[in-house]
């Protein structure tokens, strides 16, 4: 795959992070929706990964279909990996 084609399939998925920031941005902090640290987000992924395996197998789909699912699911990726960056950097 082309890098150019790479950053166009995961732009959505940059975009519905940022509108989602804008809407809580007054509200709690990431880590406050991951409390339990590893296991918080290693829960999401699992969460959003069992949504792909449900939509995999359905012909109608109601609400959040696969791609809405795969973004979702980059995004708590690319959280966790925040979060291990940051322990990363961490000085004890």
């Amino acid at each position: 795959m082309e890098r150019q084609k790479y950053f166009e399939l995961i732009n959505p998925a940059v975009n519905i992070v940022v509108k989602k920031g804008e809407d809580y941005n007054c509200g709690p902090t990431l880590e406050q929706y991951f409390p339990f640290g590893d296991f918080s987000y290693v829960q999401m992924i699992h969460l959003k990964a069992l949504r792909l395996v449900s939509l995999v197998d359905k012909v109608e789909i109601n609400f959040e279909g696969k791609k809405d699912t795969l973004y979702d699911l980059l995004n708590y990726v690319v959280f966790y990996l925040d979060f291990l960056e940051g322990l990363e950097n961490v000085q004890i």
